[in-house]
């Protein structure tokens, strides 16, 4: 009996082809990444200066923390022009950073007698963003996530503190801000540092 030949042209093909992923979104172009960069290090720096100076020099240094507000207000409508999951997110977090940044420029007289309530909120409204944008893979993924929601957690801690208990000594509250606007500092260079970048 003779051996039945196989033609090559009709057998079925059962090569395994690995699946193509669809390509990662990338939404922190280079200048978004240098904005981030700055606000880290800006934020850090001003974390230790409340560290180092008492409750009246913090007061004084209102319009610093408003031009930072402002800047990051700046960056979420960088990364809401690019974003698909958290446009919103990003649009309210600009909204929110030109409010509170406006009153600490603006409303010093307001923000002198109701220091804890206002850097309460500025401290919720930061650490809400922060958890909010911890969970989008366009920016964190892995153990990156995980330490960022961990900070955030923190901060909404600090914040709910600052806003709900009252006759806050100065000292307690100056550390509260400085370690929060450290961790806010920490968080952008996490985001500028390990968000998914374009492929050369």
């Amino acid at each position: 009996m003779s051996k039945q030949e196989v033609n090559p042209e009709t057998e079925p093909d059962v090569t395994v082809r690995p699946e193509s992923k669809p390509e990662q979104k990338v939404i922190v172009t280079e200048l978004t990444r240098r904005f981030l960069v700055g606000a880290g290090i800006v934020s850090i720096v001003l974390g230790i200066l409340a560290f180092i100076f008492p409750e009246n020099t913090l007061t004084s240094m209102t319009p610093l923390f408003a031009i930072f507000s402002i800047f990051i207000a700046v960056i979420d409508l960088m990364l809401f022009s690019k974003s698909t999951y958290l446009r919103g997110a990003f649009l309210m977090s600009a909204l929110l950073s030109t409010v509170l940044g406006l009153i600490f420029l603006f409303r010093q007289d307001v923000t002198k007698d109701f220091s804890s309530l206002i850097f309460g909120f500025w401290i919720l409204f930061n650490a809400t963003s922060m958890l909010a944008q911890s969970w989008s893979p366009e920016l964190l993924r892995n153990w990156q996530r995980l330490i960022t929601l961990a900070l955030g957690a923190v901060g909404l801690g600090m914040g709910l503190y600052l806003t709900l208990v009252s006759d806050i000594p100065a000292s307690t509250m100056t550390t509260l801000i400085g370690i929060f606007s450290d961790i806010l500092g920490i968080f952008f260079l996490f985001i500028a540092l390990f968000s998914p970048r374009h492929k050369n």
